[in-house]
């Protein structure tokens, strides 16, 4: 609620990207100065930045210039005022801003192209399929190193034994931990692009047919072969289905035996001409196409069914319907309906694709650690492997840019991060690890020099945050809490709220036809002149009268307290302001109507009869006292020249 409110404030007075007590430097030769506020610059890249921003989120308004510049300055002398009362200090303001900036910084740290270039390689992929066979040893993605060790030791141990000879699909039978390797031989057939996890998939596509290589995914440590590679054709089918599912209850031989005459039946009945779609419709257990008449959308060969499913599929010719056949799910009949060469994805279909991609932690991993060795290379992270080795600990084993990182700060790392299982860690993978994290840490510290963008919204949120405390203090708090500068307001500006036309100051009542019911809320409000103390008897006195109302969840009458305007309400006009209009019918479980009040004439008779529009002048009063007290504080310099160019070129481009 709080960033809600806070977007909305500094909408109207947009902030700027320099720090209020930043660094002047070359402003004055490569980005104009176009004001001073108390001693800070403020140049012209960073107003025109903001204004043109704030025209933009306020279509409603296309505020002139000269205003902005005003609303401009005011916005800054609030934010000065925040820096002098410490408010940048407070623990709660540097929580706050520290948990926005992390969500801010990840896209920008990562980089919004890598979707697109995985986008890129799903597309490659999905030209050809991949035949490959693997090992599986079983980790939990947080396993200690103590457990990957082992793991690499089991792995190690089956290079070794397939370098003496040994075939894979028997090291598979005889060690995999995946479940089905016992009868596959650790065979996973042929797949494309988005069928695997995607470190498997990758390692996969990139290695050669016959080699071997590890892998570490969500599901542990794998030894993988890639068997065979093979072009994908780029067709697509539209079939029909009928599928008569096993009980799985009963044992596989007999469930399948079962249903065997069933599909004999059915088939029969199709070659004997009856309609595919009717014998569908009645008979398939695959509800979601039954009800289509058993009709598919249109599917690729990487459609993820039962290998033996697809194969039937992409083997009929257009109208030729399949013998009965099994897979692991039960017996199926296909029939083709229609095939064609797969179409090129629409933007449509590639920003789907972006969104499945983006949601695979481990797709974005993969490109997180492509996005880390480039921005090593461009920072020039260079390791001094001497160093690392040696005994002085105190030496520089690591630069990035011009940040220094010594021996003694990776021995500090390393004892962190591992602790006493620090010998089982590979010192490879190690380092590996300490230079990214360095690196991230690295890009974190220095995005707002590097990144005009994300400087912009970092800075509008780290000022409008302090905007939001001063300004609570300062007016709206006040204006909401201050009874006795609120009730004097509305004295000393009474003539400002009157109104034209008369008002109704009551109660518009609504009712069922029941006479006792009316008999007891006539009675509460003919014996009562305070409204508000009426709605509090009709709570206590028939609301808890299980006669006037048995299902107090569901009261037969309703209530309305308020001030009306002409046109608010039929009844209360006819009723009670004596206006000449014609009925609208009454709701028929409440046909009475009643109105109970007064009419004011030509004015509130008290603050809460227009505490709204009271509290939001009041509020103004306040923001311009308090505005004109910091003009008062802070030097403000205008450089009308400067002004007067920007103007002009704003203009000229409008």
């Amino acid at each position: 609620m709080k960033k809600t409110i806070l977007i909305l404030a500094t909408a109207l007075l947009m902030v700027g990207q320099s720090d209020a007590k930043g660094d002047k430097k070359g402003s004055a030769v490569k980005d104009p100065v176009v004001m001073t506020i108390n001693g800070v610059d403020v140049t012209r890249s960073e107003f025109e930045y903001f204004y043109t921003k704030n025209n933009e989120q306020d279509q409603s308004e296309d505020k002139s210039f000269d205003k902005y510049v005003d609303l401009f300055v005011n916005y800054k002398l609030k934010v000065h005022e925040a820096y002098s009362r410490g408010i940048d200090t407070t623990q709660n303001y540097q929580n706050e801003l520290a948990g926005y900036r992390k969500q801010l910084a990840e896209p920008y740290l990562m980089g919004e192209d890598w979707k697109d270039q995985a986008l890129d390689e799903v597309l490659r992929h999905r030209t050809e399929e991949v035949h490959a066979a693997h090992i599986l040893f079983r980790l939990q993605e947080n396993a200690s190193p103590k457990e990957v060790s082992e793991a690499m030791a089991k792995i190690e141990d089956c290079k070794r034994q397939l370098a003496a000879g040994a075939p894979f699909d028997s090291l598979a039978r005889a060690l995999s931990e995946e479940p089905a390797a016992r009868q596959s031989g650790g065979d996973l057939g042929y797949f494309s692009t988005m069928r695997m996890v995607y470190p498997f998939e990758k390692a996969a596509y990139e290695t050669p047919v016959g080699e071997t290589t590890v892998v570490r995914t969500s599901f542990g440590v794998h030894l993988l072969k890639v068997l065979d590679r093979r072009a994908l054709p780029q067709d697509e089918v539209r079939l029909a289905h009928i599928m008569k599912a096993y009980d799985r209850r009963t044992p596989r031989p007999q469930a399948k035996e079962a249903l065997s005459h069933v599909m004999d039946s059915v088939y029969q009945e199709l070659k004997n001409g009856a309609d595919f779609g009717q014998v569908a419709y009645k008979f398939s257990d695959d509800q979601s196409s039954a009800r289509q008449g058993g009709l598919y959308p249109w599917l690729g060969r990487n459609n993820g069914y039962p290998k033996e499913w697809s194969d039937v599929a992409f083997s009929l010719e257009v109208g030729q319907f399949s013998e009965p056949f099994t897979t692991d799910f039960g017996w199926h009949i296909l029939k083709l309906v229609d095939k064609r060469d797969i179409p090129e994805w629409t933007e449509e279909q590639k920003n789907q694709i972006k969104s499945q991609l983006e949601k695979d932690p481990s797709r974005g991993e993969a490109y997180r650690r492509l996005r880390e060795d480039k921005m090593m290379a461009e920072e020039g992270l260079t390791v001094n492997a001497k160093v690392l080795a040696g005994k002085n600990r105190k030496k520089v084993a690591m630069t990035i840019g011009k940040q220094k990182y010594t021996a003694e700060k990776y021995d500090q790392w390393l004892a962190a991060k591992y602790g006493e299982e620090i010998e089982f860690v590979d010192k490879d993978e190690a380092l590996d690890a300490w230079k990214r994290e360095c690196i991230n840490r690295y890009a974190d510290e220095h995005l707002e020099e590097r990144n005009t963008e994300f400087r912009n919204i970092y800075k509008e949120y780290h000022d409008g945050l302090m905007l939001f405390e001063v300004a609570g203090g300062e007016v709206w708090d006040k204006a909401a809490k201050d009874t006795a500068g609120l009730v004097a307001f509305f004295e000393s500006h009474r003539k400002n709220y009157a109104w034209d036309e008369p008002l109704f100051k009551g109660a518009f009542i609504e009712c069922a036809d029941d006479e006792l019911l009316v008999t007891a809320l006539k009675k509460i409000y003919d014996n009562c002149d305070d409204i508000m103390k009426c709605a509090d008897m009709v709570r206590a006195q028939v609301l808890t009268d299980t006669i006037l109302t048995p299902n107090p969840k569901q009261p037969r009458f309703h209530i309305v307290n308020g001030l009306y305007a002409p046109g608010d309400n039929n009844t209360v006009d006819r009723m009670a302001l004596k206006l000449n209009v014609e009925a609208k019918p009454a709701r028929d479980n409440m046909p009475i109507q009643m109105t109970y009040g007064h009419v004011l004439a030509d004015g509130p008779e008290e603050l809460d009869d227009v505490r709204g529009k009271v509290v939001a002048d009041y509020q103004t009063e306040l923001e311009n006292n308090w505005v004109a007290e910091l003009r008062r504080k802070f030097e403000v310099k205008i450089n009308q020249a400067e002004l007067d160019k920007l103007k002009a070129d704003i203009c000229a481009e409008k």
